[in-house]
């Protein structure tokens, strides 16, 4: 006789199971789970391993393939019970659309666009989607669990075979508003599921039509080539079992968690879980591993740990043990405070509230991309305060510029690439860029993404895209301002604070050093290469744009004369009008570039709209338009409140390759003077009152005051060994910060002999560093300029590290050799040298 396998009891039995030795232990007791016969290849191959390690390259970036089928199962849930079929042509066309209709009307279906105080996000993420966190608190202990609960469309376990356990099926191929198209999610993870891959899934069908369905995934034993397998009964068939309802969370008090629980729908539990070591195991790494994986959710999701100590003085989760946060994505988090929880206490292992509130300081429309091959780009930033949030620094991270599709992270580029490649070096850490390509055409879609979703494949399709990309962010006019005004801040208060009395007398006195420095003065605040810039101190009022244009007009020369586009160049045309900044990217009511649809066939547009300014930069379709072309160009703008665009045009004429005239040294010895820079005092032969002297700031550990000079606190990672580092402000040149409370610096003061003593140690030390880190720097450019291509990219990636390390070489010498060298060495000993030899 046979006895039937209890598939609820095992169910329950893994789901309770805090690690692989227990589910190991399940396997052990259970004779058909412990049968190899019963255990079937994924996708039914036993090459899988291919696919299933050629996804994601940590845990934490697998772990957000599972959030967006989490998002799609609620989405595809909520369409079918209100009848649409998601394959028809009544069903969204997006994901935000989808989330307007279908679930809740965000304008825009963006979680950005709500009151941070309104409570459906959290609401609804109670009752829809939780991530528990469970078993080992920390990498000494072991490795934490992550399950995974989403109340949406669920599977019948006879679907099971064509759905979670399929690499290739494109079940969603032919629907618009998911992001999951052919069910890899459900195997990305399983290379960091421990060593022995195990995975559960439980699913029931949204109508609750049929019974709960189960399989444990997990690599074959044995060597050779992995494989991952899954459980099915002796039949072929996957376990099923009744059940009312499913509690997937046992608490650390031995009692099921009843704040989660499911009639139907979705829970993937993965044991002994293992994210990038850079972050911790603890709630706080869980959350940053997350962060920049994903600019935004969709749907709001609530992350539980289960791992806290009850504390029955308390009320809402913390008495139960769990700790609680919100998690709506990168982008909400940077915008909003982000105290979220139900009884709003501080708890061990948090900061303090100032940690809590937003880092970002707004939104920043950089441009919008359009092309005929690509399809539509979005290009945003968000600027950052001075303090970073700790997931954002680079002891953690490098990345700054965040390619999404539906709010998920495929591509990620650093504070090198902002700094040397779009030439933003001093926004290297204050601002976050999102590249938005949710709508890409469907061939841009698959010629530009790798299968792994974080590199972008070197096609002609996929380097147009980074082309197209960097030369958007490079020329954007809100962050050349953003740039200029940090760059200015930051000389400003190095003017204010600096001493360059010594410094000018040595460099007087030495030529060598002289030839060193770069034009720049600490004392002249530079002015914007931004439009509108006048060199005037005062700062420009703030553009106040309408929520609606009321006109659009493009510069009088460009409608009476048109203008002429070398046939294989990109070029710029500018219009007025008093839309808002945000106008094109706004989440409510926004507005729309109005072009005949033929243009995209002949250009590619780059839009930029800034202080009343449109400018659209012109890039032609090789091959699409010939010399001697004439193109009417009939731009307009519209919104949904609009009844009629407000439109203007000109007249765009394609003329011969021109190559531009290299100006003479005469041209550019005039320009020069044109330009104040003479090299000395007008009319006296005399040297001009500074040479450039690079402006420098003391570093302090607390960021007291020295004396009356203001210094800053140290940097993230500073310690008493270090010298300093470099800060490069691009065009502006660079800011020299110096560790006043180096420990050799300290050590020489302690020695000297009185207050003024100290003071002399003090300027020597100062004056030393500022001429071996000159030095340095100027050896670094010079470098940097013989390098190209993958050279100079290496080396702009790193060169933070080099500088900082040259500064820690010079802070342990150079008091040595000022104080020392003109004992030691000075005519006369070199006089008895050369006479003993």
């Amino acid at each position: 006789m046979v006895t039937k396998l209890d598939a609820r009891g095992i169910c329950r039995r893994l789901l309770d199971a805090e690690s692989e030795a227990d589910v190991q232990t399940v396997i052990d007791s259970v004779p058909e789970m412990a049968n190899p016969k019963n255990w079937r290849p994924l996708d039914n191959r036993e090459t899988n391993f291919n696919v299933t390690s050629n996804q994601a390259s940590d845990g934490g970036k697998a772990l957000t393939e599972l959030m967006t089928n989490m998002v799609d199962a609620m989405l595809m849930k909520h369409a079918l019970l209100k009848g649409i079929d998601p394959k028809s042509s009544k069903a969204p066309a997006t994901m935000h659309e989808a989330v307007d209709r279908l679930i809740k009307n965000l304008r825009g279906g963006k979680l950005t666009n709500l009151d941070p105080k309104d409570p459906w996000p959290r609401g609804f993420s109670k009752s829809n989607l939780i991530i528990g966190v469970t078993g080992a608190k920390s990498r000494r202990a072991g490795l934490p669990c992550y399950t995974f609960v989403d109340n949406g469309e669920g599977q019948h376990p006879n679907n099971f075979k064509t759905t979670f356990l399929s690499l290739s099926t494109g079940n969603k191929n032919d629907i618009a508003f998911v992001q999951g198209k052919h069910n890899m999610g459900s195997s990305g993870v399983l290379g960091y599921c421990g060593l022995k891959w195990f995975k559960l899934i439980v699913s029931r069908r949204y109508d609750r039509s049929g019974p709960w369905g189960f399989t444990l995934m997990r690599k074959r034993s044995g060597g050779g080539m992995p494989v991952a397998e899954y459980f099915v009964l002796p039949d072929g068939k996957i376990p099923s079992f009744n059940e009312d309802a499913l509690y997937p969370f046992m608490k650390g008090d031995g009692k099921r968690y009843q704040g989660a629980h499911l009639a139907s729908g979705t829970v993937i539990k993965l044991y002994d879980y293992q994210i990038p070591s850079r972050f911790q195991t603890g709630f706080r790494g869980t959350r940053e591993a997350l962060n920049e994986n994903l600019v935004e959710t969709i749907l709001p999701f609530l992350i539980l740990d289960f791992r806290q100590t009850p504390d029955p003085k308390r009320t809402g989760f913390r008495a139960e043990g769990i700790d609680d946060r919100s998690f709506y994505g990168m982008e909400y988090l940077l915008l909003n405070a982000h105290e979220d929880r139900s009884d709003g206490e501080v708890r061990e292992g948090d900061k303090q509230p100032e940690d809590c509130e937003a880092s970002g300081l707004g939104r920043i429309a950089v441009a919008n991309i359009k092309t005929e091959q690509l399809g539509e780009i979005i290009i945003s930033a968000i600027k950052l305060k001075r303090n970073l949030p700790e997931w954002l620094k680079p002891a953690k991270t490098n990345n700054r510029i965040f390619h999404a599709v539906n709010g998920q992270v495929q591509f990620k580029q650093t504070r090198g690439y902002l700094s040397q490649t779009c030439g933003f070096p001093a926004l290297k850490d204050r601002v976050v860029i999102i590249v938005d390509a949710s709508s890409l055409s469907f061939e841009a879609h698959n010629e530009v993404w790798k299968g792994d979703r974080e590199h972008v494949r070197n096609t002609i399709i996929g380097e147009r895209y980074q082309d197209a990309v960097r030369a958007a962010i490079k020329t954007s006019q809100p962050l050349i301002d953003l740039h200029n005004e940090v760059a200015r801040e930051e000389l400003e208060q190095a003017a204010k604070t600096g001493r360059n009395d010594l410094f000018q007398k040595l460099v007087q006195s030495d030529p060598n050093l002289a030839g060193l420095l770069t034009n720049k003065d600490p004392v002249i605040t530079p002015p914007s290469r931004g439009v509108g810039g006048n060199g005037d101190d005062t700062a420009a009022k703030e553009f106040e744009g309408r929520d609606s244009p009321t006109f659009l007009k493009f510069e009088d020369k460009a409608r009476e004369t048109g203008v002429t586009l070398p046939i294989s160049r990109t070029r710029p045309v500018a219009a007025r009008t008093d839309a808002e900044n945000g106008y094109l990217q706004r989440g409510e009511n926004k507005g729309t570039l109005v072009v005949d649809p033929t243009i995209y066939a002949r250009f590619g547009l780059n839009s930029q709209l800034h202080n009343g300014r449109l400018t659209i930069y012109l890039d032609p379709v090789p091959g699409a338009v010939k010399v001697g072309d004439e193109i009417t160009f009939k731009v307009g703008l519209q919104d949904h409140s609009m009844p009629h665009p407000v439109e203007d045009q000109i007249v765009v004429r394609i003329i011969e390759e021109t190559t531009p005239s290299k100006p003479n040294k005469k041209t550019k010895t005039k320009a020069k003077r044109d330009a104040g820079d003479n090299g000395d005092k007008e009319g006296t032969g005399k040297p001009a009152p500074t040479h450039g002297l690079p402006p420098y700031r003391l570093l302090t550990e607390d960021g007291r005051k020295v004396a009356d000079l203001e210094s800053l606190p140290w940097p993230e990672g500073f310690n008493e060994y270090d010298g300093g580092s470099i800060e490069d402000l691009g065009e502006h040149g660079v800011l020299y910060k110096i560790n006043y409370d180096n420990v050799y610096h300290l050590k020489y003061r302690r020695t000297a002999r009185g207050d003024l003593g100290r003071d002399v140690v003090t300027e020597k030390y100062i004056l030393g560093m500022r001429i071996m880190l000159m030095g340095y720097e100027h050896a670094l450019q010079t470098l940097k300029a013989a390098k190209n291509g993958d050279g100079a990219a290496t080396l702009a990636e790193f060169q933070d590290d080099f500088r900082r390390m040259a500064a820690r070489g010079a802070a342990s010498t150079v008091l040595a050799l000022a104080e020392n060298l003109p004992k030691i060495v000075d005519r006369s000993n070199v006089t008895e040298a050369q006479e003993v030899e």
